[in-house]
């Protein structure tokens, strides 16, 4: 099972819950393939920049005689490192913007969290329409001298 954070936007939840996210809380492949990529997506842009010269700064690394292990170990570490807090991360830069942290459920898969999250979610109260019988009570009768539309394009004022 994983953990799926629900983070709530400042102000509130709109009506139809659109802007409420469900965030996983775990491991991202695409964070360790891209790092800095992953970071610019998820619009982390200060923190996407450090991973972007650092990543730079491992390359350079690497082609310095005598220090290729260190550098490909330092940009295998920054990579594993973004890739399990990355979403943790972006978890806590939304709640320090004022967004608001609802809950965490474990489930299966994204789908089945919302689902979980969603069905727990008071209902708005329904109210019932009257019946048709009550309808016509209270229409309001035709002004005087009022006819319904004839057939046909033009009205002939009653000329049959």
């Amino acid at each position: 099972m994983r953990s799926y954070l629900v983070l709530t936007p400042p102000g509130g939840p709109d009506r139809d819950h659109r802007s409420t996210l469900v965030v996983q809380d775990g491991f991202s492949w695409i964070a360790f393939f891209f790092p800095w990529l992953w970071l610019f997506w998820n619009r982390l842009w200060i923190t996407g920049i450090a991973a972007l010269l650092m990543q730079i700064g491992t390359g350079l690394l690497m082609d310095i005689p005598g220090f290729g292990t260190a550098g490909f170990l330092a940009g295998f570490a920054f990579s594993l490192l973004i890739a399990l807090e990355g979403r943790h991360y972006r978890s806590e830069v939304l709640i320090r913007s004022g967004w608001t942290l609802e809950t965490v459920i474990a489930a299966p898969d994204i789908q089945s969290a919302e689902e979980i999250y969603f069905s727990g979610l008071p209902q708005p109260e329904e109210k019932q329409l009257p019946a048709s019988a009550e309808w016509a009570k209270q229409a309001k009768p035709p002004a005087a001298g009022w006819r319904g539309p004839d057939f046909g394009l033009f009205d002939y004022q009653g000329g049959r």
